[in-house]
């Protein structure tokens, strides 16, 4: 979505308002990570970095102005750490982690939660796939498509919904031209391949315009083969268990059995753009086959065919800055293959959302946006291990955010009022709520480039039809689920407070939040047994949620080798229930440092992150060992053919650290990669 037009006394200090060469590729992931240096924009030239507007904020602002925290990540340091999956891409940025779920289905955490309270988008547009319902569900955005991932980190209900009361992560495509200054064709040809995962991947795109009418077509194909590990597939707090209980530990490793992938897909965008507007259509597909690690060598087949509508116009009306349409429409099936190769679960969904917004011109000091939304899911499990039936979910939302300035402050506040509706095929009574978000908050921009920003949010979140009405095996996660019909409101009020710093080189924030739950919903487990598997009813408690999240970067440093950077980074969350017990699958502290070495177009960079081990476990959860990931990574830009050619190569994981995400719901049976060299070569024309 094209920027709004920039509106009178800007918030950002002057010192803040800078163009440079992007950092040294050890620190680019951080100086993204957290606004705090520009992100990347649209138009520039690759592997530079400048300020950009964040579309997935209400009112679109740069990072640095959001009283939100927000994360970026976009230019060369995106492109030499794509993983298989969004939440292995992300999982390195302070505040967030990933399920893990074996290469292919990894889904981004945020402070401790995930599922159906993050919200993925693509574009501005709702991924509208399954998955949010089960961790082995891969989300249908393919990573090496990203320009640009924008990330909320914290509540972003309002113009999003109640199933972002976590965060939100939006990828920028570009699959909807809307760039009214975009040159008559461009190119774009990356291959990449990584060596403990047997990745080849190539991916291809292009972007032209004729007049007022543009286009972009893009393909992808990725493969990938079991992943290599450094030992036991199997944990070894998992295999104590198993050896005390009498049963006998599984003896695979090096190879992280029925973990290999295939996916491939494309699509095609057409846009007319205007003085006065865009309006613009794409059409994509999606195919994908991976393996579910574990006991069962279970495979998914999945494919996609997704229509996106966007239109934007400027000035329709005299008190009406822009009016903003954004709709999609999605067909999704997916089949899970069992061992012996008949389909044990089909799932097929079709979704279709519809967002409408208008920024309104300031009123007596406040600007602000007026905006509705509407979202309709038909799902359908069939099968003898379907664990959900058929349902159908409505949602009709509207909401408002407004700001005003005072000189060096800025005053935020916003409300959403949401109804829906779910009805399942079961004797239970269908559900039928609604829900009341708001927010408030302040942003202060010191002289000389400090800032606080504090958030204040009031959030309630509707339970899922899996909360709702599950009733059966589900095996990916070995588990028998029942719902609970009755369930009501998840209600969550939240504080964050971000210290922000960019003075004389150094550059830096420092974030606290608390988040108090009444009704939180979690899998609770019985005690019991049905059909060998052991049973979780869905339930709902207090909870509170605590974590800081920092990063520092100091001034770069002039040697005879070249400009050197540094940078240190951590976080961590504490999560508990009403009784004071932890929460389950929450991930331990973790605390980061990086070099950066720049000298001309080469790049050099290391970083190392410590996992701590996690040992506040949840009731008849297992403890994870901690762990240090240390990498390096080498990139050289290369002026050539026009936009130049970037070729990169990284070590990940030098140590061969049996490592294990403590978020993952399959930690105990499927370790991330070994050692591991992946390297490539970026070609823009």
């Amino acid at each position: 979505m094209r920027p709004p037009p920039a509106f009178a006394a800007p918030l950002r200090p002057p010192t803040l308002r800078r163009v440079r060469p992007s950092a040294p590729l050890g620190c680019g992931g951080l100086l993204l990570a957290f606004g705090m240096s520009p992100g990347l924009a649209a138009d520039a030239p690759p592997g530079r970095l400048q300020e950009v507007v964040v579309t997935a904020t209400p009112l679109r602002k740069p990072a640095l102005e959001s009283v939100q925290p927000v994360t970026l990540r976009g230019g060369d340091d995106l492109v030499r750490v794509r993983a298989p999956s969004l939440g292995e891409t992300l999982a390195d940025l302070p505040g967030l982690s990933a399920t893990a779920f074996g290469p292919q289905a990894s889904r981004p955490v945020i402070r401790g939660l995930g599922g159906d309270r993050v919200q993925m988008f693509q574009d501005g547009g709702d991924a509208l796939d399954v998955s949010a319902l089960s961790d082995d569900h891969a989300v249908t955005i393919e990573s090496l498509l990203a320009e640009r991932i924008e990330v909320v980190r914290g509540p972003a209900t309002l113009a999003w919904g109640s199933t972002a009361s976590a965060g939100l992560v939006n990828v920028i495509t570009g699959r909807i031209p809307r760039r009214r200054d975009a040159p008559p064709f461009g190119a774009s040809l990356e291959v990449r391949g990584d060596q403990a995962s047997g990745e080849r991947a190539v991916v291809a795109r292009a972007d032209g315009r004729r007049g007022a009418w543009q286009f972009h077509g893009d393909l992808h194909r990725r493969s990938t083969d079991d992943l290599q590990i450094p030992g036991f597939a199997q944990s070894d707090a998992l295999r104590a268990a198993l050896e005390a209980a009498g049963e006998t530990p599984d003896d695979g490793r090096g190879r992280l059995a029925n973990s290999a992938a295939d996916s491939r897909g494309g699509a095609g965008g057409l846009s007319w753009v205007g003085d006065a507007g865009h309006v613009g259509l794409a059409v994509s597909r999606y195919d994908a086959g991976y393996g579910i690690p574990g006991d069962e060598a279970v495979r998914i087949d999945m494919d996609q065919t997704r229509y996106d509508l966007e239109g934007e116009w400027r000035a329709p009306l005299a008190a009406i800055e822009a009016l903003r349409l954004r709709a999609s429409w999605n067909d999704y099936a997916h089949a899970e293959i069992e061992p012996e190769g008949e389909v044990g679960t089909q799932f097929d969904q079709r979704g279709r959302e519809a967002r409408l917004s208008a920024e309104h011109r300031p009123l007596a000091g406040w600007r602000g946006v007026l905006g509705l939304q509407w979202r309709d899911v038909d799902l359908v499990a069939a099968g003898e291990e379907a664990f959900v039936p058929p349902s159908r979910t409505r949602n009709l939302g509207a909401w408002l955010v407004e700001e005003r300035r005072f000189g060096a402050v800025v005053l935020e506040g916003g409300l959403r009022l949401e109804r829906q509706q779910v009805e399942a095929d079961t004797a239970q009574p269908d559900y039928d709520d609604q829900a009341l978000s708001a927010s408030a908050g302040v942003l202060w921009s010191a002289p000389g480039g400090a800032g606080v920003a504090l958030n204040l949010t009031s959030t309630e979140r509707h339970p899922t039809a899996t909360e709702l009405f599950a009733d059966g095996p589900h095996l990916a996660v070995q588990r028998f689920e029942i719902g609970d019909a009755s369930l009501g409101l998840e209600r969550s009020r939240t504080a964050d407070l971000a210290l922000r710093l960019a003075r004389g080189g150094w550059r830096g924030e420092v974030s606290a939040f608390v988040s108090d739950y009444s009704g939180f919903i979690f899998p609770r487990l019985a005690g019991t047994f049905e059909d060998g598997l052991p049973v979780v009813q869905f339930d709902a408690t207090e909870a509170r949620f605590t974590g800081l999240e920092l990063q520092l970067e100091a001034p770069a440093l002039d040697t005879a080798a070249g400009r050197l950077s540094a940078r240190l980074f951590g976080d961590l969350v504490r999560a508990e229930d009403g009784d004071g017990d932890p929460l389950p699958l929450i991930p331990p502290r973790r605390l980061g440092a990086g070099l950066g070495l720049e000298r001309g177009t080469l790049r050099l960079g290391v970083d190392a992150i410590w996992h701590d081990a996690q040992r506040r476990l949840a009731a008849n959860e297992l403890p994870t060992d901690g762990f240090t990931l240390l990498s390096a990574d080498l990139a050289w830009r290369v002026p050539a053919w026009g936009r130049g050619m970037l070729l990169f190569v990284r070590g990940s994981n030098l140590l061969d650290e049996d490592a294990r995400r403590h978020a993952s719901p399959l930690k105990d049976r499927a370790p991330l990669a070994g050692r591991s060299v992946s390297a490539g070569v970026r070609l823009d024309f």
